[in-house]
């Protein structure tokens, strides 16, 4: 019954097509284009009290053309001239925004450029995206595209996008020099129903009801929203895209602020990008922000400061720290979270997969001493360990403990500049012990023994790991579904945010990030339907990682997916491929 009212509406839209006559016999108008897009698509008609059109309300063509500004298609400020002729390119460039393509017709244009002096650069990728997506746009719009729409052209064009609605996928793998790229899209996209402005994130939530409230004396209307690690301030909501708009421009350019879909209603659009190395002997690196010279940075300006040739995030962070383990060239930067999984692996390209709790210890011949602090402030009788790839710089210890250089196998006092300026030397590692501590410490230079730092592993399936990160939970072990949720919330499993996971099929290993929050573009999955979509590509063993505003895939200095919120959240690291430089070159440890 569905198929046949579908087939219905096509044989009416061709029928209105044959039937409108305000241009020459051939021509089509821009305003009848529109009204044929949209009613295709099935869009949603704006039937609210503001008017924003340029075009007066007994026109013809009002409705569609009200609905498009609604929702964003046309642009705000923009004067659309309806009863213009049309062009090919331009009727693509409206359809793909219809329906919800604007940002895969970006990252078309990247990765498969187009050229062509007569078209609008803001145009072009809608060019690049039609050759590339499946059902292939019709061969007339890509081949002569500045050429004016016809009502062949318009009719064809109507048959396109009715095949669109019942299947459209972009399917596609790039290649570098060290990483391949595989981008895919899904569906037609279905338009928010509100709008609201994303203004900043706040590491707690005296902060981000301090912004609310300075926000409200402005007489903007914000509110918070307490995503687990991280409080997002936002203005709205709004009922149409103009709206948000005309309260965006009166925003100062230095907040940075976004207007982003509010609705979460239900969508079967979903984007997906993954990166692999194609030799597997260039396993990626984990980079870290402090080694930089910042304790947190965005994904992309660690790519482009490091060269790399892509990059993707890691594990779960709150405020400046990562949340469990981290191991960077065998030194470990963050304690365990107990009880959630990690992966590690060698720089030969040999992984694991299993329990992400360690602990790290010194040991000589005769002794072993259990070091219990990583990067922060020892306890009583306790021994601290400070990497400058976690930070060059520590805080004010406590008057009895004792600063100890770790390096080259050997243990020698730290001199008192150390102490004084805070700061770790770089290619080494600094000891703060107290207590007991520094009497086991003095034990070893007595003993004048060679002295290693070594990592036991609670999973000794995570023995050997050179790099580790823990995420969690674990989706595939081994082919078969996991259910320990690993201390997650419901909401974090349950609900639909953008995901980044890593996986292999056993050969390769696949870093995954799949978009989310934004019905007309990607609605995100659950943990269930990212194991799915894992297992579908056939992995078998498949980790959870950071997802949402921190989920982010760079590759060839291009952001390719899209950011909720639409700017980049700052990271304390990322996991890099083919970096040109690592940042601190870390610390001699055997």
């Amino acid at each position: 019954m569905r198929r046949k009212m579908t087939s219905l509406l096509l044989i009416g839209l061709l029928f209105l097509i044959s039937c409108v006559n305000l241009q020459p016999a051939s021509a089509v108008s821009r305003g009848e284009m529109a009204e044929v897009i949209i009613k295709t698509l099935d869009l949603p008609r704006w039937t609210g009290q503001d008017r924003f059109s340029d075009v007066p309300t007994d026109h013809p063509f009002f409705s569609a053309i009200e609905t498009a500004r609604a929702y964003g298609i046309i642009f705000p400020g923009e004067k659309f001239h309806p009863d213009l002729e049309a062009t090919r390119i331009e009727a693509l460039h409206f359809a793909f925004k219809a329906m919800g393509w604007s940002h895969e017709a970006e990252i078309a244009q990247f990765l498969a450029p187009q050229e062509n002096e007569d078209i609008p650069p803001f145009m072009l990728p809608s060019l690049s995206l039609g050759a590339l997506c499946s059902p292939q746009a019709p061969q007339p719009f890509i081949n002569f595209p500045r050429q004016n729409l016809e009502r062949e052209d318009l009719a064809e064009l109507a048959n396109w996008l009715y095949s669109c609605r019942r299947s459209m996928i972009w399917d596609q793998t790039f290649y570098g020099e060290h990483t391949s790229l595989r981008i895919h899209r899904e569906k037609v996209g279905t338009p928010p129903i509100s709008w609201a402005i994303f203004i900043t994130e706040a590491p707690d939530a005296t902060t981000a009801q301090k912004i609310e409230a300075e926000l409200s004396q402005k007489g903007l209307s914000a509110f918070i929203i307490n995503s687990e690690t991280v409080y997002t301030v936002y203005t709205g909501p709004y009922s149409n895209f103009v709206k948000a708009w005309e309260i965006f421009e009166t925003l100062p350019a230095e907040l940075g602020a976004k207007i982003v879909p509010h609705s979460q209603q239900k969508s079967e659009a979903l984007f997906w990008a993954a990166l692999q190395t194609e030799d597997i002997q260039k396993t990626p690196t984990i980079i870290t922000a402090p080694s930089l010279g910042q304790p947190l940075l965005p994904l992309k300006h660690m790519t482009d400061k490091t060269g790399a040739e892509a990059a993707i995030n890691g594990g779960f962070f709150s405020s400046r720290k990562p949340i469990g383990t981290l191991i960077v060239r065998g030194i470990p930067l963050s304690p365990s979270y107990a009880q959630r999984s990690a992966m590690g692996w060698t720089e030969g390209g040999a992984t694991f997969w299993g329990n992400g709790e360690f602990r790290a210890l010194l040991r000589d011949k005769y002794r072993i001493a259990p070091i219990t602090d990583l990067n922060s402030v020892p306890p009583e009788n306790g021994l601290g360990l400070f990497s400058s790839i976690a930070g060059q710089f520590f805080k004010p210890l406590p008057l009895d403990s004792v600063l100890y250089l770790f390096g080259n196998d050997s243990i020698s006092e730290a001199g008192s500049l150390i102490r004084s300026q805070r700061a770790v030397p770089d290619n080494s590692l600094l000891l703060a012990a107290r207590g007991i501590g520094i009497d086991m410490i003095k034990s070893f230079i007595s003993e004048r023994k060679t002295i290693s730092m070594e990592i036991e592993w609670r999973d000794p399936s995570m023995d050997g790991s050179y790099y580790a990160l823990q995420g969690g939970p674990m989706l595939l072990k081994d082919g078969q579904l996991q259910t320990r949720n690993e201390g997650f919330s419901q909401k974090l499993r349950e609900e639909k945010h953008p995901r980044t996971i890593v996986g292999t099929d056993g050969q390769k290993v696949w870093w995954i990030v799949i978009d989310g929050r934004n019905p007309w573009h990607s609605g995100g999955a659950t943990l269930l339907e990212a194991a799915r979509l894992a297992n579908d590509l056939g992995l078998s063993t498949v980790l959870n990682l950071d997802g949402g505003g921190s989920s982010e895939l760079v590759w060839k200095g291009q952001i390719i997916n899209a950011i909720p919120g639409g700017r980049e959240r700052p990271l304390p690291y990322g996991i890099f491929f083919a970096p040109s430089t690592t940042g601190g070159e870390g610390s001699p440890v055997s």
